[in-house]
């Protein structure tokens, strides 16, 4: 399918807050941006992370756990049709039990699109969808570690492409680390200063974060500083790391430069030395 023209939802996430026995609700809208008329079925299924790049699995209704949400969730309205080029606006409403269990809950409302393709080709069959991440107040834990942060290469001619920090959810909800990464050359100045890029982590599952670096160091060693922060009472995480920026093919241009030098020197001094001698040996006869 062309990606020019698909069907699409919006808004793609939702970070939702409530008390048990609250009702929360908001609003989707589909877009069908094909030229032709297409049936949409709404529903709602539990999602799990699934990788540390921010992938999400969707499990069925019988697979639910814990951090369940599918079943608290309704929509309005659930199936509708839409002409070429419109949209549709679905309310959906999150309904917490009073027994709602404290910390993550999280669903995807998936819009499942059926359809003719033009021209009477092959039928139109996808499925798209945003997530809900709701956190329900009570005794939650809050558990975020940085457990590793590196550039993706400690020796590179021009400095690494970007650095790679790793968290660990320990807790019991999504949390988000904000913060800032410091670069510094040999000297202690600093070079520039970037955002953290904030992104979910969901609970008891790890999620690598990478931060670009669009800079190009000078030769030297560079150290880079993260310092963040993350949950309710802004608990601080921090972390070092070095890398090296070695312009190898400058230094082996310079290197052979110099080797040249060298060697025009060194023949340069034998010369002298055999014109000194026969220079002396002629003195000498004279004499």
């Amino acid at each position: 399918m062309n990606n020019a023209k698909a069907v699409t939802i919006s808004p793609l996430n939702f970070e939702l807050n409530g008390n048990p026995g609250d009702t929360v609700s908001n609003l989707v809208r589909v877009y069908n941006d094909l030229d032709v008329g297409i049936g949409v079925a709404m529903e709602t299924q539990d999602f799990v992370s699934a990788g540390e790049q921010g992938q999400v699995l969707i499990k069925g209704h019988e697979e639910s756990g814990t951090y369940s949400l599918a079943n608290w969730v309704s929509l309005s309205p659930q199936t509708f049709s839409l002409a070429p080029h419109s949209s549709q606006t679905v309310e959906f409403t999150v309904k917490i039990p009073a027994g709602g269990e404290p910390g993550g809950h999280y669903a995807s409302v998936l819009a499942t699109v059926s359809g003719e393709a033009p021209g009477g080709g092959v039928g139109i069959n996808q499925k798209v969808g945003a997530l809900l991440l709701l956190s329900v107040a009570g005794e939650i834990s809050e558990n975020l570690g940085l457990v590793d942060f590196n550039p993706d290469s400690g020796f590179t001619e021009y400095g690494p492409e970007k650095l790679i920090a790793r968290f660990k959810n320990e807790g019991t909800v999504h949390l988000k680390p904000r913060g800032f990464v410091i670069i510094k050359n040999v000297l202690g100045n600093e070079v520039v200063k970037m955002d953290l890029p904030q992104l979910n982590v969901l609970p008891q599952s790890a999620r690598t974060v990478d931060i670009p670096l669009k800079i190009e160091g000078q030769f030297g060693r560079y150290e880079a500083t993260l310092a963040a922060i993350y949950g309710a009472t802004n608990e601080p995480l921090s972390a070092i790391t070095v890398y090296w920026v070695i312009p190898y093919k400058l230094l082996a241009v310079y290197g052979g430069v110099l080797l040249v030098l060298l060697i025009l020197a060194y023949r340069g001094r034998k010369r002298v030395g055999l014109a000194l001698r026969i220079l002396f040996k002629g003195e000498q006869k004279s004499s």
